[in-house]
């Protein structure tokens, strides 16, 4: 069996934090204990709620920075087979339509984004001769994305099948194209609706934070006694998991 040569991977499905992340996600955990242990329990001793709402929000931002990778590469993605599709089209084979489509990419997106690591990739197995059809799984296969998944197998049964590949991709690059319209569309309608998800989830503890300065010793019945700290971690839980399930219910797939 032919070994295949070696190259250079990057898995999609984690998320490597920079200097920047890491500053948002302190600053996020660390203000949003500090407002909870003064909202919800007057006391510098809640502080140590750090923990699990850092376990929380680590989980949370995470999966937010990894959707959004995998967005923008779904967006590069698409601008990158409508130029195969057009290079083909102008008579191009599809291993010289990838070689060449770099050349259009660069006036559209920067040399750092991630399309060109991966065309790269491609280019570099082009030339120690791995199949176009293989090197395209194996990409979907890193990224998890539907479309790239699509388009993979697409190319793998039209080289198999020795059909029409011009038009076969063609037609495939309308539909991902296509469903990517729809999904666009779907997120401008329901923009509103997460502004409004976000607005909810804030007014909680702009509530508490006005009664607590409007109306003095509203709360004190809860602060400092098992009782009061049992029913305040149970209210912040709730809201915790309101906001979880309104996020759940804003995932629309298309």
């Amino acid at each position: 069996m032919e070994r295949e040569p070696c190259l250079k991977e990057r898995n999609y499905n984690v998320y490597q934090f920079c200097i920047r992340d890491a500053l948002e996600y302190v600053g996020k955990v660390v203000g949003k204990t500090i407002l909870v242990a003064f909202l919800f329990f007057n006391s510098y001793k809640a502080m140590i709620m750090i923990v699990p709402l850092g376990v929380m929000e680590y989980a949370s931002f995470k999966r937010e920075k990894i959707a959004w990778q995998k967005k923008q590469l779904t967006i590069q993605f698409q601008s990158l087979i409508e130029i195969v599709s057009n290079a083909l089209g102008a008579g191009y084979s599809l291993e010289s339509a990838f070689v060449e489509a770099e050349k259009d990419l660069r006036l559209v997106y920067t040399k750092e984004e991630s399309i060109f690591y991966e065309l790269h990739n491609i280019k570099s197995g082009l030339s120690m001769n791995v199949p176009i059809e293989r090197l395209l799984k194996k990409f979907a296969i890193r990224t998890g994305i539907q479309d790239i998944e699509d388009f993979a197998n697409v190319v793998v049964v039209a080289k198999k099948s020795g059909g029409n590949l011009i038009h076969i991709i063609q037609k495939t690059v309308q539909r991902i194209t296509e469903r990517m319209t729809v999904e666009e569309e779907i997120q401008t309608l329901i923009a509103a609706k997460k502004l409004e998800q976000k607005i909810m989830m804030i007014m909680p503890y702009g509530i508490i934070f006005y009664l607590r300065f409007t109306n003095e010793g509203f709360f004190d019945v809860l602060y400092g006694n098992i009782v009061g700290v049992c029913i305040m971690l149970v209210f912040f839980f709730v809201i915790q998991f309101a906001d979880w399930w309104a996020r759940k219910i804003m995932e629309i797939q298309v």
